[in-house]
């Protein structure tokens, strides 16, 4: 596109991106509950954009090789902010036990139904950003592990220093967290134009996710240092990945989002994570 044309895109893409977002609930419990119905009883029709790093999938395989490497294995891994359980699912191949754990009691129903009778593999409503409800499960369930995607990046900095105290008081003494959230260069225009958007046109999957869900943003090695400081932390190891979207279009490839990836540990008063 030429300067003028550019703009005058980018004119209607925002004012197309307004409207959507004026049906978005306000309160993030809510929106995520909201979301979960819709899905299940039919008013949300489009395909779950994040929802394609199932079983055999390039990102949910290069995810489970980093854990096998990094984590430990013997020890049961928590994923917060399950949703419908497709990856909580993967994971039970991996680690002796899964509680996949999500705010919506409709995402929990909905993966209760769909990975019933799955061996090791369980699920519960629960608020990680708060860290009383995350220390009671720990004191259940002891020292674990934890795997985050695309949670960080949709929370306000207060909610994601709660998730952070929640995610210690689930490790312990043993365990890590792995997290991946969505990096992508430049503001929110940029992200919805790499999966398609135009001033003309917002693809499906993407239009139901502006209306329906929080704004994405970024979650990178900046931001994981400030929610993750090494006063407290350990980085393991960390990179560039990309999360996996549906495809944008009936019969299309499906889509990458650039996105950051990390392992860390709690660092012991006076000592560090183990390496």
């Amino acid at each position: 596109m030429n300067g003028p044309v550019r703009a005058g895109d980018t004119v209607r893409l925002v004012a197309r991106v307004a409207a959507l977002s004026l049906h978005r609930p306000r309160r993030p419990d809510r929106r995520w509950d909201d979301f979960w119905r819709g899905v299940s009883q039919g008013s949300l029709a489009e395909p779950i954009i994040w929802d394609a790093a199932g079983a055999g999938h390039d990102e949910t395989r290069s995810h489970l090789r980093a854990m096998a490497d990094l984590m430990d294995t013997s020890l049961p891994m928590v994923d917060l902010g399950c949703g419908n359980g497709a990856i909580s699912r993967q994971l039970t191949g991996l680690f002796p036990s899964v509680l996949g754990v999500d705010v919506s009691p409709e995402a929990v129903a909905s993966a209760r139904s769909a990975h019933a009778r799955v061996p090791g593999l369980s699920f519960r409503s629960l608020d990680a950003t708060r860290p009383a409800a995350a220390a009671g499960l720990a004191h259940e369930i002891g020292d674990a592990n934890v795997f985050v995607r695309g949670v960080f990046h949709v929370l306000s900095r207060r909610r994601q220093a709660s998730l952070a105290g929640s995610v210690e008081a689930l490790l312990g003494a043993r365990g890590r967290i792995y997290l991946v959230e969505t990096n992508v260069p430049g503001g929110a225009l940029s992200y919805l134009r790499s999966l398609g958007a135009t001033g003309d046109r917002i693809p499906g999957p993407l239009r139901q996710a502006i209306s329906a869900l929080p704004k994405p943003g970024h979650f990178g090695a900046r931001q994981r240092s400030r929610v993750f400081p090494a006063s407290r932390w350990t980085l393991v190891a960390e990179g560039s990945t990309f999360l996996a979207t549906v495809p944008m279009e009936p019969g299309g490839p499906p889509g990458n989002v650039p996105a950051y990836w990390a392992v860390l540990g709690r660092r012991p008063p006076g000592g560090s994570a183990r390496p």
